[in-house]
């Protein structure tokens, strides 16, 4: 990668990974409208966001060793042409049965986060990786603040069907801008697929790889329950509009891109499981604040924004050490690498969003949806102060990353 074409590759990483973010939470402000439509109950719409989960979980495993063998730009483009195709579906859907099919075929977009992160894996070192990881992370991180109030605006002017031809006519655009703007960056792999398979497993017995990668899972997992309960929360408990309930759930991704700036920063100073270990002290921390101040009634309801916030400071700080530590496990396989870790986030996630939509329609209240999300900033948290206590020794070729 030459140093004139790096601000265009770094752009279109960027998209590549705001995309899928944009396309699992823009519509949410429009969850309890769409059910009504499609005439089933809240719970089963929450099947719009697990049954997508699944399915980037599916794709992510299959996506990474693939681009590792054959390259990452066919896997790309093949990626957001399905994504675009699918979109079109869902906004011409006319039955809660044909819409989950194309929605859960939307998921063909993760693609573009998992061999985003393998990208910067395949041109930088693991510190520049890093600090790279929290750059993208903080631009990236506009499209889920923007995209829920974009949703719901577009939701309250033309329907709920707008949502997804704006995903269909991102999908086209995206698709030429990695055709045009974004070259190879990793060789195909020469190895027969016996030698791959085996060697993929061996990333899977990495005791490193699996202490990151459940740190990461139970951090985002909080997002995940967080963006599944918010909005029936606001509107049985809060009374917010569908454009409100937008711009709420973009709260705990401003806090994501503070803590993904301030990522990039300490990154330079301190080693990953530092600033690791800082993120989830912040989630943990501010989190268990806000449950104690709504237990106490010390605050309205909407308070638990102020809690997301701090949630999403703590996983801005922590995700781009975790991700970073973990592409470099195996450089050679840093697609599979990004897939596989990518595949358990999401397995955590539609199930943390499935049982968020059954207690959230049972209990709609900012204290349960809040408790949930302490419960796993808490695991997280504990996973972090046991490797940094020393009892998890990761051995790996990282240049003093950890």
């Amino acid at each position: 990668m030459t140093q004139s074409s790096t601000p265009n590759i770094i752009i279109t990483l960027t998209l590549l990974t705001a995309v899928p973010l944009m396309s699992l939470n823009m519509f949410l402000p429009s969850l309890g409208i769409m059910a009504q439509d499609f005439n089933v109950g809240y719970d089963t719409m929450a099947m719009a966001v697990s049954g997508y989960l699944i399915f980037t979980a599916v794709l992510q495993l299959l996506a990474g060793p693939v681009a590792d063998r054959f390259g990452r730009r066919p896997v790309l483009l093949a990626s957001l042409g399905l994504f675009a195709a699918a979109s079109v579906g869902c906004a011409l859907a006319e039955n809660f049965n044909s819409f989950l099919f194309f929605r859960v075929l939307q998921g063909a977009v993760i693609a573009g986060s998992v061999l985003s992160r393998a990208i910067v894996s395949d041109v930088a070192a693991p510190k520049q990786a890093t600090i790279i990881l929290g750059y993208i992370g903080m631009a990236m991180s506009l499209a889920p603040i923007l995209a829920p109030s974009l949703g719901g605006f577009l939701s309250d002017a033309a329907g709920w069907r707008a949502n997804f031809w704006f995903y269909a006519g991102t999908g086209v655009a995206l698709w030429a801008l990695v055709w045009i703007r974004l070259p190879e960056t990793s060789s195909a792999q020469r190895a027969g697929a016996s030698v791959f398979i085996k060697s993929y497993f061996e990333l899977i017995k990495s005791g490193h790889f699996w202490a990151y990668t459940l740190i990461m899972a139970f951090s985002i997992g909080a997002f995940y329950v967080f963006v599944s309960g918010v909005p029936l929360v606001a509107v049985e408990q809060l009374n917010m509009t569908q454009s409100q309930i937008g711009l709420a759930i973009g709260s705990m991704t401003t806090g994501f891109l503070t803590g993904s700036f301030l990522s990039s920063q300490l990154a330079r100073r301190h080693a990953a499981n530092t600033v690791i270990l800082m993120g989830r002290s912040i989630a943990m921390f501010g989190l268990l604040v806000c449950l104690l101040l709504l237990w106490t009634n010390s605050v309205p309801p909407w308070a638990l924004f102020g809690g997301a916030i701090c949630a999403g400071l703590g996983n801005g700080l922590t995700i781009p050490s975790a991700s970073s530590a973990i592409l470099f496990v195996r450089k050679d396989l840093a697609a599979s690498a990004s897939g596989l870790f990518g595949a358990v986030i999401v397995v955590f996630g539609a199930i943390f969003s499935t049982i968020t939509g059954a207690l959230i329609q049972a209990h709609p209240t900012a204290i349960v949806l809040i408790s949930l999300m302490l419960m796993l900033s808490l695991i997280s948290l504990s996973i972090a102060i046991w490797i940094c206590s020393g009892s998890h020794k990761a051995q790996t070729a990282n240049g003093g990353l950890l």
